[in-house]
């Protein structure tokens, strides 16, 4: 193997030297020509590289001569392209990729069934070429209309993806790399979309190519010129041209010498690396390396918008829309994507910048903003370093592709240069971003007499004003810094005047039922009724909807604690033995109890044994089935209950002996609103308006308040007007003659609905009040509440403490009105009643349950069985102590234990 390749190996040699001649005639003249064509187009002279490593490849492997011939066909149709084609390029990039395989027959044994896979690809190779000379062929008007253009580059790069994988399975060759170029979609421009709609207005394909006013008409909207040769290249057909251009090829392949191509690869890729030394720069629009040699009027492509989502909205897709030349510097001649980052990292912070003058002015009516400012430049990105050398920005306008702006920094050098400019054509413009004398942002540069720069004029008008606001700031060219205080030439301001007396606004109306702010009254507590020598302490309030876990929309669930005392004394041996407990609820109001859905006492088995002087912690949660119409709701109710909003609730837990006998202790919850109700913050609102909803026991409210920062008048619930906004509503209202307007800031849901409105003083040009109407909600049917309030508007306009002119007052013409409401029921409330009051009809003192008496309790019955344990431990276990000092033991523990009943006795009986 190794002999035959080495005489293949001189057979290729010396065909390649008799076709120098021939080779360096063909590309004579021409030459650096050529090579500044190609390297417009990086896939091109990729193309070229690869076809130079097959020709070294073909002097070991002579059977893919046909592969780097191909590549010369193509390498000559597309270096004689006047263009760059998006179609074209990604065809490029698809060979490359599959051609990139090709290096590695040198390297590997040669068998039939690789040749055969190299067969397939000289065929797909043959295809591609023959796409390409067909493309090239057509004029511009025929390649956009011709639909059938997009199908076949997408059935190339099917057939280039599929033979590439066949060749990489038959030569073994495991990709690890970005397969991206095979698998993406096929470019297509906004021109390519533009015709495709063009002949889908205008009733198909058929129709358009046989239709030459139809083709004039396509061809004046491109801005195209109509030639004698566009209808016959419309009507051809593209798979004939194809198949002739591809039998052309292989003619070619027989009649070629294919050592003479070679060459001319070989002297063509030689020319191009001989040009690698020419300094290369990276482009800002594309962010791709670039020569000047190659650089041309459609060299880059890019952008001209940000990119949101992975598209792009100045075209809709993730293709490039705009060509130009390359560029090593930021400008702002035109807009591109990569420029937004470098602006915005500028303009966008604190510490890159040190503003001298800048002017915003706002139409009263758009809200459109015309914006200038001059700047020092302190760095290029925030937290980088400082930037040495002086430097500043002239910033007019807002950076966006759609609007017209101006960005640049200059230093020293930067701003000599311009005068030298300026000297020469008298212009000291620097940007103005509309004609329009009416609305506009504007910068140019100050000459002094000798036309020297000796200053910076920012000038902005808006349509709704009647001058422009104008300010000059000196400049040291040699130090790019102000040489004097920057001066305010001109300012447009909105003259406001002070009231000559105060403003009456109209009282507060409400309509609707107002749930309660504190509770009914103080829960009550119950002693415990039974015969059994027991006694029940609750540990703290009954709690509902609380303590973790989750809620349910149907129910509520009320939770506690007891600890139920065996009071008998030791000696009487007397044990309590729980065998069973229920719970019942009772709504105040109601006169029978009712079981509850549900009752869990924490892990609690029955029976119970409690033995005398102990006590036993039962916890319990009883749940409570809502009413039909409050489970409707489907409402959470965390930490209150729904059941008890407008009524107490008792929760009855029955204890029944092994004997039979019942022990019943009530347990009450009272409805805290406090805990979650909205309430007015009597230092910040100036108004707080509200509705109640008596059926979920909720609340809607609405603020007008004063502001935290000094640049805001007022918030109305939460959206800040500052002077500017309310001045332009004053504005609108001069303008309409409508002294009541509707503001933007209301809000409409399911649970309520408020609107807003601005009263206009229009003799004192200012807002005096803020209207507020708020009803219930789109899913009340039935609407049973409103409120509508005022808020005072705190005065504005006195600038840095000078009074203002004072004018008589004029109240607005309001015309919003109280809506209509239909009555409501009132809900039955019941504080109190008398079902669970003892027989003698004394009433327990409706006091809270006390925390410090239970814990007197508590510890009376720690210090009793602390003492009974004592008097076990001493009396009955000491066996081994003599009988004088266990009965002088005895003794003490019975005193301290009767010292501690006595205790708990006048704790009980308090």
């Amino acid at each position: 193997m190794t002999v035959v390749a080495a005489a293949v190996a001189t057979v290729g040699s010396t065909a390649f030297s008799q076709g120098v001649a021939a080779a360096s005639k063909v590309l004579d003249s021409k030459a650096n020509e050529l090579v500044v064509n190609i390297e417009k187009n990086p896939a091109l002279s990729h193309l070229i590289q690869l076809a130079d490593k097959l020709v070294d490849v073909g002097k070991v492997v002579p059977f893919i001569a046909p592969a780097f011939v191909i590549l010369k066909i193509i390498i000559d149709v597309e270096q004689k392209a006047r263009d760059v084609d998006a179609k074209c390029t990604d065809l490029l990039e698809r060979i490359n990729f599959m051609v990139s395989n090709l290096t590695v027959l040198e390297k590997i044994p040669i068998n039939d069934s690789i040749k055969v896979v190299i067969d397939k690809t000289n065929n797909t190779l043959k295809q591609a070429a023959s796409l390409i000379q067909t493309y090239r062929k057509q004029g511009t008007i025929a390649r956009r209309l011709n639909m059938s253009n997009s199908q076949n580059f997408i059935q190339m790069a099917v057939d280039i993806t599929t033979c590439t994988q066949d060749l990489m399975l038959s030569l073994q060759i495991q990709q690890t790399g970005d397969l991206s170029v095979l698998t993406r979609a096929v470019p297509s421009d906004t021109k390519d979309d533009e015709a495709r709609l063009f002949v889908q207005q205008h009733g198909g394909h058929s129709v358009v190519i046989n239709s030459p006013e139809l083709v004039e008409e396509f061809a004046k909207k491109m801005h195209l010129t109509m030639s004698d040769q566009v209808m016959e290249q419309m009507q051809s057909n593209m798979e004939d041209l194809m198949d002739e251009n591809q039998t052309k090829i292989e003619a070619l392949l027989k009649e070629n010498s294919s050592n003479v191509v070679a060459e001319t690869i070989k002297v063509l890729a030689t020319q191009i690396r001989g040009n690698d030394a020419e300094q290369r720069l990276t482009c800002v629009q594309c962010d791709k390396e670039y020569q000047e040699s190659a650089n041309g009027p459609a060299a880059c492509s890019f952008h001209k918008s940000m990119e949101q989502g992975g598209s792009y909205s100045c075209c809709g897709k993730k293709s490039p829309c705009t060509y130009s030349s390359h560029r090593s510097a930021h400008h702002c001649e035109y807009p591109y994507t990569a420029f937004y980052d470098f602006a915005f990292a500028i303009s966008g912070y604190t510490d890159t910048k040190e503003e001298w003058a800048e002017i915003e002015e706002e139409d009263m009516l758009t809200g459109t903003v015309q914006k200038a400012c001059v700047s020092k430049l302190l760095r290029w990105r925030s937290h980088h370093e400082r930037i040495k050398k002086p430097m500043m920005i002239i910033h007019v306008g807002r950076v966006s592709y759609d609007n017209p702006y101006y960005f640049q920094a200059f230093g020293v050098d930067d701003i000599k240069a311009t005068n030298a400019s300026i000297r020469k054509t008298g212009t000291s413009l620097i940007f103005r971003t509309t004609l329009d004398n009416d609305a506009y942002a504007m910068a140019e540069w100050v000459i002094d007499p000798s036309g020297m720069i000796n200053g910076i004029k920012i000038s902005c008008k808006v349509a709704t004003s009647e001058s422009a606001t104008t300010k000059l700031v000196p400049l040291d060219i040699e130090t790019v810094s102000p040489s004097g205080e920057i001066q305010t030439l001109s300012k447009v301001t909105f003259k406001v005047y002070r009231p000559a007396e105060p403003y009456k606004l109209p009282e507060i109306r409400y309509v609707g039922h107002t749930l309660p702010m504190t509770p009914l009254r103080e829960v009550r507590q119950f002693k415990v009724r039974t015969k059994l020598p027991i006694v029940m302490i609750p540990e703290g309030k009954m709690k509902a909807n609380g303590d973790g876990g989750f809620v349910r929309r149907d129910a509520d669930k009320f939770k506690s604690m007891i600890r139920i005392f065996n009071k008998t004394p030791p000696s009487s041996q007397t044990y309590v033995t729980l065998a069973s407990c229920k719970a019942e609820y009772r709504i105040i109001g109601e006169k029978e109890y009712k079981e509850v859905n549900g009752l869990d006492l924490g892990g609690i088995k029955f029976p119970v044994s409690i033995g005398p002087m102990q006590s036993a912690d039962i916890s319990f949660e009883a749940i409570v089935l809502r009413t039909q119409e409050q489970a409707a709701l489907m409402l959470s109710c965390w930490d209150w209950a729904l059941v008890a909003l407008h009524s107490p609730i008792r929760i009855r837990l029955t204890f029944t002996d092994i004997e039979g006998e019942e022990c019943s202790f009530i347990q009450e919850y009272i409805h805290q609103p406090s805990l979650h109700m909205a309430v007015k913050n009597e230092e910040k609102d100036l108004l707080f308006l509200y509705i109640d909803n008596m059926l979920e026991g909720t609340r809607s409210a609405i603020r007008v308040s004063k502001p935290n920062d000094s640049d805001t008048v007022v918030d109305v619930n939460g959206t800040k007007y500052t002077i500017a906004e309310l001045n332009r509503i004053v504005y609108k209202a001069e303008k309409d003659g409508i002294t009541e307007v509707l503001l933007d800031c209301g809000r409409s849901s399911e649970e309520y609905k408020w609107d807003a409105w601005a009263l206009v003083d229009l003799s004192c040009r200012r807002v005096y009040a803020f209207k507020i109407l708020l009803s219930e909600g789109y899913s009340r049917s039935k609407k049973v509440a409103a409120a509508l309030g005022y808020a005072l508007c705190p005065l504005y306009g006195e600038e840095d403490g000078v009074a203002i002119e004072e004018r008589p007052i004029r109240y607005a013409d309001e015309k919003s009105t109280f809506p209509d409401l239909e009555s409501q029921e009132v809900p039955a409330i019941m504080v109190d009643d008398d079902v669970d009051d003892d027989v003698d009809g004394k009433k327990e003192p409706a006091i809270a349950i006390a925390t410090a008496a239970s814990s007197s309790v508590a510890a009376a019955i720690s210090e009793v069985v602390k003492v009974t344990s004592s008097l076990d431990t001493a009396t009955f276990l000491s066996s081994m102590a003599s009988l004088e000092k266990r009965i002088e033991s005895l003794d003490t523990n019975v005193a301290r234990m009767a010292t501690a009943l006595e205790k708990l006795v006048d704790i009980l009986g308090s």
